[in-house]
């Protein structure tokens, strides 16, 4: 136990983060300046993330021991790459947080609680290898993530984006849940694993497997901003505290998508996904390119930054889910190539530009007030010279300008699609390309206004504290420093996405679907993943689970 509790440290320590704060501001006094949990906070982030770097660097397999916690959650590399993801932008997010909070009358305790406890759903999000770890992360994450949108009580902007988004949310919940229940139907297991050695067996529905996949998939894009579910994300986007709209735009995409690729490479990739590998796979890219193209030119027509950088999330939704047809293709299809880490190494790029992006406008929350129409930007680059440079590198990075780190991970994106099934999603890539440069016009825009417009006649007041210029500082860095050395993170990216089926994990799973009684051999075998999986699909059914009918 104490083994599997070290494996969980990331998430504990954002767990008693959480708890340590909720209790100890319960006892300041109403009068008291809370902005010091900014830096708690971003310590406490700040610990999780060097946590999951020293499990990634030591180690070893990874592998959890007790039952109770090896058939939930998983730490290995993939999980740890993107709970150092979230974390990296619960540390920014704290950072920017404290002087833009007290200017906005908002900067209470529980604020800064509710980002630890978002945190922590995310990481227990993309660590869950089973569907009810995931929901559970799911609605721990998003319960946080609603309050925050609306934590702003006397602005209704803030309530009506937060209701706006609580209530399509519960929506998006009883899809996944229903789904869920369809998965459990088939195979008799809420195990991602075991779940997808039940479907690869012959005789499984497959209409009620596409009823399934269909359901959950709407959850998840509801999560991700997808069309035809991204409408609420203007308005939430719009009416949020600045910082949590740059939380929601790196963090929870970042995590949304992390949960949606292991569910789909996990749970139906492979053998499992062989009745439907054809429509599947098409379904995505066709909703991938609706949605790129719907978020493009919405955002043309926008005179605000934060809804255009809502419309360009939704844009980036397209991008990320054309890069997920690499997951659920059918590996034993000709041509299958193992998916690589284009798409981490993409949310890594995209995480790091929104939280430099958001924390530069975040400069213009002064007084109260939310000044990111396009006329309140213009001379920001010469008022701020910092905050300036800083959004302006945030909006080339998104435009995907070479050598920024946004090109290179469009790049790495298009050769993980070209890769699948000898090129068959050319077209869509083209699309994709197409996008990008309308794209480019009203992220340049954003710069002109920053640089290139006269100045206002009356000098406009900026929110400066050191700890948002320290947010803005690590954001570009990140881009700096990513961007410079590419390869080495998608490296840690594929790395990633090659841990997700553990030999371990199949071994364990070869033994459960084996005789009552049946003894573990002593060494794993590892061997190459279809080829397992493949195997124990010609296995017996599991030991506990019941036929789809008997349920």
């Amino acid at each position: 136990m104490l083994h599997d509790l070290v494996l969980t440290a990331p998430l504990l320590i954002l767990l008693f983060a959480a708890l340590f704060t909720l209790v100890v501001d319960a006892f300041l006094p109403s009068s008291a300046n809370r902005s010091f949990w900014g830096y708690f906070g971003a310590a406490a982030s700040a610990a999780s993330v060097l946590a999951a770097a020293g499990l990634w660097k030591f180690g070893g397999a990874l592998e959890m021991h007790t039952t109770a916690f090896s058939h939930q959650l998983s730490m290995g590399p993939y999980s740890l790459f993107f709970i150092a993801l979230t974390g990296i932008c619960a540390m920014v997010t704290h950072l920017s947080s404290p002087k833009y909070m007290s200017e906005h009358g908002s900067g209470w305790g529980e604020y800064y609680a509710l980002l630890h406890f978002a945190a922590f759903g995310m990481g227990a999000m993309v660590a869950a290898e089973s569907l009810l770890t995931l929901f559970v992360g799911l609605e721990i994450m998003s319960m946080a993530i609603y309050v925050l949108v609306a934590i702003k009580r006397t602005s209704q902007a803030s309530v009506e984006a937060g209701m706006k988004y609580f209530i399509m949310g519960s929506v998006a919940s009883a899809f996944l849940l229903y789904g869920m229940a369809f998965l459990y139907g088939l195979s008799g297991s809420t195990g991602y694993l075991e779940i997808s050695l039940a479907l690869a067996k012959p005789g499984v529905n497959t209409l009620w497997l596409a009823l399934a996949v269909l359901l959950t998939s709407a959850a998840f894009l509801f999560k991700v901003a997808a069309v035809p579910f991204h409408m609420w994300t203007p308005d939430a986007y719009e009416g949020a505290p600045t910082p949590i709209t740059g939380l929601m735009s790196s963090a929870v995409k970042a995590a949304g998508f992390a949960a949606l690729l292991k569910f789909l490479y996990a749970c139906l990739g492979g053998p499992a996904m062989s009745s439907l590998h054809a429509q599947v796979p098409a379904l995505f890219a066709t909703i991938a390119v609706v949605t790129m193209t719907v978020g493009n030119l919405l955002a043309l027509t926008q005179k605000s930054a934060k809804r255009t950088l809502a419309y360009s999330s939704i844009a980036h939704a397209g991008y990320l889910l054309l890069g997920c047809v690499a997951f659920v293709a059918d590996p034993n299809l000709p041509g299958y190539q193992q998916p690589t880490g284009a798409v981490p190494f993409y949310l890594v790029g995209y995480a790091f530009a929104s939280l430099a992006g958001f924390s530069a406008l975040t400069v213009l929350g002064k007084g109260g007030e939310e000044r990111t129409d396009e006329e309140q930007i213009i001379g920001l680059g010469r008022n701020y010279p910092f905050a300036g440079a800083v959004l302006a590198l945030a909006m080339i990075s998104l435009a995907g300008v070479p050598p920024t780190l946004g090109f290179f991970g469009k790049l790495q994106l298009a050769r993980d699609v070209l890769g699948v099934e000898g090129g068959k999603y050319l077209p869509y890539i083209i699309i994709l390309v197409l996008n990008s440069v309308v794209s480019a016009y009203y992220y340049l825009r954003i710069t002109v206004w920053v640089y290139m417009r006269p100045e206002p006649k009356q000098t406009p007041e900026y929110i400066r504290e050191t700890s948002l210029q320290w947010a803005m500082g690590i954001a570009a860095v990140g881009i700096l420093l990513v961007g410079i050395l590419p390869q080495r993170a998608l490296q840690l990216g594929a790395r990633g996405v090659a841990s997700i089926r553990t030999p371990a994990a199949l071994q364990s799973l070869r033994y459960e679907l084996a005789k009552p009684g049946a003894q573990p051999v002593a060494q794993p075998v590892a061997q190459p993943v279809a080829q397992p999986l493949a195997k124990a699909a010609e296995a017996p059914a599991p030991v506990e689970a019941k036929p789809a009918a008997e349920n």
